[in-house]
């Protein structure tokens, strides 16, 4: 709640401090006292649009500064923690803001500097401000679907979460799988890029060492008449030609006859005939390996052709993937695992897409389900709101809840159409109002005053006062154009949600003012030719004197005092009948 409020320079008050209590806190005062000032104080530190026309005359610049005691509220404590703001154990809110002459605005919440959109922000949940409309949660659209739903059960609340749940989940998918696309473009390029790679590397059939022996076959190849010449003559000179010449082995044959003969007359000579016939026997086998390698030797140059053409395939892959064949395999393998990882992208892309389908599906079957409670809901709560309508006095006023759904080709598929999705699901709510018979109903922007407005409200949240979380509410021209049993029904309602909450509320009735917890006159002062607005807070004997006031006007009668003091009687009374 709205624990003090200090102003500096605003309008017509040059200094207040105001503390406020729980309860029913009213203000009343003469007309152009400055009541409104306070409402558009507080509605400054709540991050309303600020102009420079607020600062006191004379002064370069205005300030207003509350104090907030806040409760233990999830969305609250969610926001705050988002923003990066720390409560100490009183949970206590210090926001400021300060005009300057220059039309620059600066805003604190406890000391740190911060944007007018997160004091707008946080200041819807903490304060409703009724009778401006700039200030009027009513008046927004958007949210009518969290009073809506506000107003449901806990089955309702559950199938609101699981919509929420599958929604965030959606989006997450959504968004991850728009990333991908890009992603997807460039796997492809790469898997079709790597894939190319791998089929040439593959069509080469390279193996390990296969440069060398081709090169070692290509100097073969490139000499083999020269090789046929020289082995040709040395075969021929080991073992003879066809024209009987002599040959090494028919000279060698000879001497080791010799040898042989002289080993029989002298021993010595043994192992010297033994020696030089194992070195003929010797070169007998190399002749014959000789005559076998001229045998084998082509004068082909196709051969040397293929070879050659082998080399340059080999070249070409080493010029693109690496200095050896060693180093073009070892390619070959990282290939092969990048090529598996694009491809194991591609299958988790696809689990993806059918994750992405599953949960659209599921958050389509949860947001019908909680589009057709919220049409019973509806129903329900248009029940509820138009006989609370009727006790404050607009019993001929037609209020309807309005739930629409909007096409979206991108949407969720439900049947033959595809609808927009949210995180409250396909559902549009808006509340439509018909003030008089036979009008149809229309937004309450386009149609209601700020009186009716307020007690529009003021039903609403009479209706919903079990479940709302706004801790303060302020109504401003709640009281416009009424009297009589409307304006005790209005007081009693405002005295009910005193009691559940911190309400403030300016108004020119004495039956409202009765029913206050707390009760503050603002009352305009000249001095030396200054206008001062002053605010304090009413003693008992005080508050009679005001009633009296308000009720007579400017000439104070025992009669009026007398009358004061029976209507306070009568709503103290009142007040401890309902508790």
């Amino acid at each position: 709640m709205l624990l003090e409020l200090e102003i500096e320079n605003l309008a017509l008050i040059e200094k207040l401090h105001l503390a406020l209590t729980p309860g029913l806190n009213i203000l009343t005062g003469e007309t152009g006292a400055g009541k409104s000032i306070l409402i558009d104080a507080i509605g400054l530190v709540l991050g309303a649009r600020a102009s420079t026309d607020f600062i006191r005359a004379g002064a370069d610049q205005a300030r207003v500064t509350a104090l907030f005691q806040l409760p233990a509220l999830p969305a609250l404590d969610e926001a705050l923690q988002e923003a990066g703001i720390e409560l100490d154990e009183n949970r206590q809110l210090l926001i400021s803001r300060e005009l300057n002459a220059s039309g620059k605005s600066i805003c604190r919440i406890n000391g740190r500097l911060a944007t007018v959109s997160l004091l707008r922000s946080l200041g819807q949940q903490l304060v409703d401000i009724h009778g401006q409309h700039e200030h009027q949660s009513l008046l927004r659209p958007e949210s009518h679907i969290t009073y809506l739903d506000s107003y449901g059960d806990e089955e309702l609340s559950k199938l609101r979460q699981l919509v929420q749940d599958c929604y965030h989940t959606y989006r997450f998918l959504q968004k991850k799988l728009a990333n991908l696309e890009e992603e997807a473009r460039e796997t492809a390029q790469k898997l079709d890029f790597y894939s190319f790679q791998r089929a040439e590397i593959a069509a080469a059939k390279l193996a390990a060492g296969e440069e060398e022996k081709l090169l070692a076959q290509r100097d073969i190849l490139r000499h083999t008449e020269r090789l046929f010449q020289l082995c040709g003559d040395s075969y021929r000179l080991l073992y003879g030609d066809e024209l009987g010449g002599s040959s090494v082995l028919d000279s060698l044959g000879q001497v080791v006859g010799w040898l042989q003969q002289a080993a029989a007359i002298d021993g010595q000579i043994g192992p010297l005939y033994e020696g030089l016939e194992s070195i003929s026997f010797q070169i007998e086998e190399i002749a014959r390996e000789i005559r076998s390698y001229l045998e084998g030797l082509e004068l082909n140059p196709g051969s040397l052709e293929e070879v050659e053409e082998r080399l340059y395939v080999i070249s070409e892959l080493k010029r693109k993937y690496g200095n050896s064949i060693e180093e073009i395999l070892a390619y070959y393998d990282w290939l092969e695992k990048e090529i598996d990882a694009l491809e194991q992208h591609r299958v988790d892309r696809k689990e993806l897409e059918e994750k992405y389908t599953a949960i659209k599906k599921e958050l389509a079957a949860h947001a019908q389900r909680l589009s057709q409670a919220r049409m019973a809901l509806a129903k329900e709560l248009e029940e509820d709101i138009r006989r609370e309508l009727a006790y404050l006095g607009m019993e001929k006023t037609i209020f309807s809840v309005s739930i629409s759904q909007q096409e979206d080709k991108k949407g969720i598929d439900l049947g033959e159409k595809r609808l927009a999705v949210t995180k409250n699901g396909i559902d549009q709510v808006e509340f439509l109002l018909a003030p008089n018979p036979g009008e149809p109903p229309k937004p309450l922007s386009r149609i209601a005053s700020g009186g009716e407005l307020s007690r529009i409200m003021l039903a609403l949240k009479t209706v919903l006062s079990a479940v709302d979380t706004v801790p303060t509410m302020i109504f401003d021209e709640i009281d416009a154009g009424i009297g009589g049993r409307t304006a005790q029904a209005v007081a009693e309602r405002l005295a009910a949600l005193g009691r559940t909450r911190q309400v403030l509320c300016v108004t020119h009735l004495p039956q409202i003012a009765t029913m206050a917890d707390s009760h503050y006159h603002i009352k305009k002062e000249v001095v030396e030719g200054r206008t001062y607005t002053r605010v304090r807070r009413l003693a008992e004997g005080e508050q009679v004197e005001e009633l009296a006031r308000m009720q007579g006007g400017a000439k104070v009668t025992e009669t009026t005092r007398k009358h004061a003091r029976e209507m306070l009687r009568l709503a103290a009374k009142y007040k401890e009948e309902q508790i």
